[in-house]
Order: C-alpha cells, then sequence, then structure tokens
C-alpha cells in the first residue's frame, strides 16, 4: 500500500510539473523554428482560417488571447481571414513581432502547431514600416504540390490575388501598401535573418 501511494505521488508531481512547465512557456520562444521534417517549418496558428476574431499570443507572458481595444474584443471588419495565420516561432521581424506567416490550408485549430512548406510572400508597408507576410501550406493543402511563389503564381495567379487584394483591404484604406512579391529564397533568407535576430536578443 505504500509503494502504491509513493507511486501515486510522484506522477501527481510530474503531472503537475509538466502542467507548470507548460503553462509558464511561450509559443514565440520555445517552439522551435526548424521542423523535424526536411525543408519544413513550424508555424503557430493564431487565427484560423474563416475567422474573423483577431487573436494574438503575448508576447510577455505567452498566452494566446483575444485582443482588445479600447475594452472591446477585436474583429475584423472585413472578410474572414484567406488562411490560418500566425507567425513562426523564434524568429524576430524589424517590428519586434515574430514574423507573420498565412498557411494556405483549411481551417486549423487555434494555437494549433503544424508543419508547413514554405514558398515565397508578399511585401507590405504599413505606416510606413516593413511588413511581410509569407505564405505556404501544411502537407494536407491540394496546394502543397507548388514549390515556389512563381509556380503557383503561373498555375493559380488568383489565390496570390486575392492574399493581396485582402490585406490591403482589411484595414482603413491606404495603411497597407503592396509593394511586390517575395520569391522562396529571400522568403528563407528573411527567416534565416529573424532567427538570427532572435538568438542575438536570447543571448542578450
Amino acid at each position: 500500500m505504500a509503494s502504491n501511494q509513493s507511486s501515486l505521488k510522484i506522477i501527481i508531481l510530474i503531472y503537475f510539473t509538466i502542467i507548470s512547465s507548460y503553462s509558464n512557456s511561450n509559443p514565440i520562444d520555445d517552439v522551435l523554428l526548424f521542423s523535424n521534417s526536411e525543408n519544413l517549418y513550424n508555424f503557430f496558428v493564431e487565427i484560423p482560417a474563416g475567422s474573423n476574431q483577431k487573436w494574438e499570443v503575448d508576447k510577455k507572458t505567452g498566452k494566446l488571447e483575444w485582443e482588445e481595444k479600447k475594452g472591446e474584443k477585436r474583429v475584423i471588419n472585413f472578410l474572414p481571414y484567406p488562411g490560418n495565420y500566425g507567425f513562426l516561432p523564434q524568429t524576430l521581424s524589424g517590428d519586434g513581432d515574430a514574423i507573420d506567416f498565412l498557411s494556405l490550408d483549411e481551417s486549423l485549430n487555434r494555437g494549433e502547431i503544424v508543419e508547413v512548406k514554405i514558398i515565397g510572400g508578399l511585401y507590405f508597408e504599413d505606416k510606413k514600416e516593413i511588413d511581410y507576410k509569407l505564405i505556404g501550406f501544411t502537407k494536407l493543402s491540394p496546394l502543397f504540390k507548388f514549390n515556389s511563389i512563381e509556380e503557383l503564381f503561373k498555375e493559380k495567379p488568383q489565390v496570390l490575388n486575392i492574399i493581396k487584394i485582402w490585406f490591403e483591404s482589411y484595414k482603413k484604406p491606404g495603411k497597407m501598401i503592396f509593394y511586390r512579391y517575395i520569391d522562396q529564397t529571400e522568403a528563407l533568407q528573411i527567416i534565416q535573418e529573424g532567427h538570427e535576430r532572435w538568438n542575438a536578443k536570447n543571448i542578450n
């Protein structure tokens, strides 16, 4: 009986240690950028495809929360997100946030971490600051066969046009200005630089 009680106490201790560790984690820093699968990256879903709710991971607490503005929950006053929106962990962009990513898949779960292929992105400016929106998909996406943004543009040009128009339009007119598309080589370079920036910040 004493042996069983000791075992139970150990199990309970391990359980609460795991729960405590998980609750104190921050997906921006604690989820790995590089996947175990070759040429794939980890992606953290903040906003599922088809949602208008503006959720975001708090950089300090690591909690995924429904953003508030002037005491009200933020809702995008436009068409729902055309893909699953979130970030690439262990990266840091010029605006101090993790690098934005849009996965062109069916709706994923909020808070889910999935492996994605990155094919390129879109270069915007938001309030005169560079705002990259990298794009790609999971293995479940019917678009996974495309290995570059050039292939996607050639075969399904309206996909990119829809994404471009959506980001240009979901805020007030003139806030998001589109400049150009980003190919895979440049997108991966942006990720590498963002990862190095994140590393430098955490070392210091």
